[in-house]
């Protein structure tokens, strides 16, 4: 079974289960807000891993961008979009440029795993308000599923910027 059917199959099982209703400590923001938040952060993953597949010369780190594309993907899905009907925000499109700037080598793996350390920060905090306390149960259980995903990647990203692939 592959990963995108594990995704699916877990969303499918949490949103099956009832979760409590518990108020957010802050306003998480409407359903929508929460989904275009997750599918601008899910592009600006997929754009700058599409960049690191062409300019990284790191095995290790290639096979990061290619996991991080699938990921990706199967979120957008189960969120009922695909990859490209938004866009990265422009702070993200900034730092999309500036990978484009850079040439092959140490200097691009560093800004690119340094991006995605920050991209997934911001995803783990989106994703673990909303599942605990986001209003919309198909929304709630996307977010219930990505959080120890992120956990992952985050830990991942880590072992390649200690590891010397940066």
């Amino acid at each position: 079974m592959d990963r995108r059917s594990v995704l699916f199959a877990m969303v499918g099982l949490v949103s099956a289960v009832p979760l409590a209703h518990a108020q957010p400590a802050f306003d998480l923001g409407s359903p929508d807000q929460f989904r275009l938040s997750e599918l601008m952060g899910g592009e600006f993953a997929i754009q700058t891993s599409r960049l690191a597949l062409e300019r990284s010369r790191s095995p290790a780190i290639r096979n990061f961008a290619q996991l991080e594309i699938n990921e990706q993907t199967a979120v957008a899905a189960a969120l009922g979009a695909t990859p490209g009907n938004v866009q990265p925000r422009p702070d993200q499109m900034a730092i999309l440029q500036q990978l484009q700037g850079l040439s092959p080598g140490r200097a691009f793996d560093r800004a690119y795993v340094q991006g995605q350390i920050a991209g997934h920060e911001e995803l783990l905090a989106l994703n673990t308000a909303y599942a605990q306390g986001g209003s919309d149960p198909r929304s709630r259980a996307v977010a219930t599923v990505a959080v120890p995903s992120v956990q992952t990647h985050l830990s991942m990203l880590s072992s390649l910027r200690r590891g010397g692939h940066v």
